[in-house]
């Protein structure tokens, strides 16, 4: 079904005349996907920081499950949205805001693209924060490199990212979200003291390549220099 063009004209200016927040804690977290996909999408967003957890966990209204980030968006129609859970939230963003393809079966591939990711993602995040605080700490992290969680997942993504080029995204030429996601991924811990020789250009030069592609689009650049960036 064609759309008339000046109800895609009208379309696409109440995207962008809707004014976000991502509610969330002052920190970089998990709402620094959010963040960076707001950003290379243009959007016009703010951060709505928490400030007493123990009474905004249940007074929030439409914080499902009770917890953040949190998505909160004003229409220009006057309507607000209220979305949580970070894959929902991503994705929501990349469709409103162009940064997937126009091939139904590609963004298919990009959404189980995401899911492989973010399931690595979460699989570090969990051994970085339930072993933090143990004497042997630093053993501990540096066992986790050698496992095959690590190495299987680190061979999915490259061998994913070779299948399209090695180009610097992950579908066609072609900035997405799972290209930002990756490279919010890899700026995490590329430097992360106890988990250096995670991202190296031996083991992961198509995931290094994405992060250095991702990294030179004006939006995401400016964003990483402005006060709106968390410092940690």
């Amino acid at each position: 079904m064609r759309i008339n063009k000046n109800k895609w004209k009208e379309r696409k200016k109440a995207v962008m005349d809707s004014k976000f927040e991502v509610f969330y804690f002052p920190i970089r977290g998990r709402a620094e996907f959010v963040r960076l996909v707001l950003a290379a999408a243009k959007a016009n967003w703010e951060n709505k920081n928490v400030t007493d957890w123990s009474k905004e966990k249940f007074s929030t209204e439409g914080l499902l499950y009770k917890q953040v980030p949190m998505l909160i968006e004003h229409k220009s129609s006057g309507k607000e949205l209220r979305l949580v859970q970070t894959g929902s939230i991503v994705r929501y963003i990349a469709n409103k805001f162009n940064l997937v393809t126009d091939c139904p079966c590609k963004n298919a591939l990009l959404d189980s693209y995401f899911e492989g990711l973010y399931e690595f993602i979460n699989g570090v995040l969990k051994e970085v924060f339930s072993n933090r605080g143990k004497e042997n700490y630093d053993e501990i992290l540096k066992e986790f490199l050698k496992s095959d969680f690590v190495k299987n997942n680190i061979s999915y993504q490259e061998a994913i990212l070779a299948s399209n080029g090695s180009n610097g995204h992950y579908m066609d030429d072609k900035l997405t979200y799972v290209d930002i996601i990756a490279y919010c991924f890899v700026d995490s811990y590329l430097n992360f003291p106890n988990l250096k020789g995670l991202f190296t250009k031996e083991t992961t030069p198509n995931l290094l390549k994405v992060y250095e592609t991702v990294g030179q689009n004006p939006d995401i650049a400016a964003y990483i220099k402005s006060d709106k960036r968390p410092a940690n």
